[in-house]
């Protein structure tokens, strides 16, 4: 009997304390195995309690039945509910590389790598839940399309692999999942910097308008708006194993269309032609364009950080500029200052610029609302994926501590663009639902209602990485009938501060 009760307290220790912390931080564990610990715990209490007979052994059966119900309740939602089971985002020695984009992966490695990719997108996105849904439908015929595909050839490339999983994810229209190969061997079209250094911007490609070229290749990208998708089609152009993503083999030559505004608003416009030769690694790369490099090295010199503000007394408005969301200490000792000097220098209006913002943590938003005169406000709330169950995360109400000594009382401002990404979203979201402010520039590139919070997966084989959001966020003005979050006064990113400056004259 104790030899018994030891090993069920050993095998519970096992599922607890080793197999969950080893799927989380090392290695990933497959649930097959996690239910067999679970099962093999159960099955162990249910010998013990039989063998130690009725009326006998009363506390060791009861601590020990407690202890095996939470192991097999905890494994089997660790292994079927939990979003991060087989996530790579908190492995350690986790590298993100793929193998060369031309390696041949047999038929059975690319089958695998492409039935792993749906299991995942399946198991933890929240459009994967309603089988009756489109997305699920759109999502099911592209990966019957792409299976079926790989099923009649001995060999897929890399490449091939990669085009494959995106279509698939490509059809959710959500920014946040997609799938990308990160190559070591990455080659470089060498001209770039030079381009760059010059003013030139690249507006086609082989005669093709990008705008044109992503409508031919939007199977291929996972975004929510065009303008957030460009800039990444225009990099993919100008990367050599991009390029053969997109279809282009560089057996011959591709030609760009650059466009350069002059100072008194004409344009330039030049062609540029090149091979696959003039694609580097990266070390040649950087060797090739080290002038530019330096140059521009200098010319940035300072460092900047993530925050900053700026007190402008002539147009009355302190000015915030975050180029991340990062909630942290300096970003809390910067609101403190700047709202110091807004208050000793009488200043009326303050102003955010995340025009230039990928995201991050969204709890910027709620710091910063602290030093605003209300009692409450709404933030977007958000449905969970949790295995089987979609968790609505509540109201969304936020009681305000406000910080008293410095509370501001004037007009907010906040700058974006169509760079405003994620929680640089929410941003002008939240303070122009909860009426706390007005937006000035463009609308943000990705859709309040759309999804997000991400976990990241690399297929076994190719060493494709995948990224999947596991929410589905919920705007805070429910009754609006805009599909982004629209600027009370547009404009265009180079006129964003003369539209602020007239309006706190």
């Amino acid at each position: 009997m104790t030899k018994l009760l030891i090993s069920t307290i050993v095998i519970n220790i096992l599922g607890l304390v080793l197999v969950i912390p080893v799927e989380f931080f090392w290695w990933a564990v497959p649930s097959w195995f996690a239910t067999l610990v679970a099962l093999a715990a159960l099955v162990l209490d249910v010998l013990y309690i039989v063998k130690a007979g009725r009326g006998k052994r009363r506390v060791s059966k009861v601590l020990l039945t407690c202890l095996t119900v939470y192991t097999v309740l905890t494994m089997l939602f660790f292994a079927f509910c939990f979003p991060y089971w087989n996530s790579t985002v908190y492995k350690r020695n986790v590298k993100n590389v793929a193998l060369s984009y031309n390696t041949e992966l047999t038929k059975k490695q690319a089958l695998e790598d492409l039935d792993y990719a749906y299991k995942q997108l399946s198991r933890v996105h929240p459009a994967m839940l309603d089988k009756k849904g489109e997305n699920y439908k759109k999502v099911n015929a592209a990966y019957e399309t792409a299976r079926n595909t790989i099923s009649q050839k001995d060999s897929t490339t890399v490449v091939e692999l990669n085009q494959h999983i995106e279509r698939f994810l490509s059809v959710l229209g959500d920014a946040h999942s997609y799938a990308k190969a990160y190559y070591k061997d990455a080659r470089y079209m060498k001209y770039v910097d030079q381009i760059n250094d010059e003013d030139y911007s690249f507006v086609e490609f082989e005669g093709i308008p990008y705008e044109e070229l992503l409508q031919q290749k939007k199977d291929l990208f996972s975004y929510e708006s065009e303008p957030w998708a460009l800039p990444d089609l225009r990099d993919y152009t100008i990367y050599y194993q991009y390029l053969i993503y997109l279809g282009y083999d560089l057996e011959k030559p591709v030609t760009y269309t650059l466009e350069k505004t002059e100072d008194d608003g004409s344009k330039t416009t030049k062609y540029l032609t090149v091979t696959k030769d003039d694609f580097l690694p990266l070390s040649e790369y950087l060797e090739y364009n080290k002038k530019y490099r330096e140059q521009k090295k200098e010319e940035t010199s300072t460092t900047t950080s993530f925050c900053s503000y700026e007190i402008d007394k002539e147009h009355d408005v302190a000015v915030l500029t975050l180029t991340s969301c990062k909630n942290n200490a300096e970003y809390k000792n910067c609101l403190r200052q700047m709202f110091t000097e807004v208050k000793q220098n009488n200043i009326g209006n303050v102003a955010v610029d995340v025009r230039k913002n990928g995201g991050g943590s969204s709890l910027v938003i709620n710091n910063f609302i602290k030093y605003l005169d209300t009692d409450d406000f709404y933030e977007p709330t958000y449905s969970s994926r949790l295995g089987p169950f979609l968790v609505k995360s509540g109201t969304g109400r936020k009681i305000n501590h406000r910080i008293n000594d410095l509370l501001f009382t004037g007009n907010v401002y906040i700058l974006c663009s169509v760079k405003s990404f994620s929680s640089a979203m929410m941003f002008p979201q939240m303070i122009k639902d909860n009426g706390l402010g007005k937006v000035i520039g463009q609308a943000p590139a990705n859709n309040p209602n759309g999804y997000g919070d991400v976990v990241h997966f690399n297929m076994p084989n190719s060493r494709i990485f995948m990224q999947v959001s596991f929410k589905k966020f919920h705007r805070v003005n429910q009754n609006t009938t805009e599909k982004y979050v629209e600027p009370d006064y547009p404009c265009s990113t180079s006129e964003t501060l003369d539209v602020l400056y007239s309006l706190t004259k």
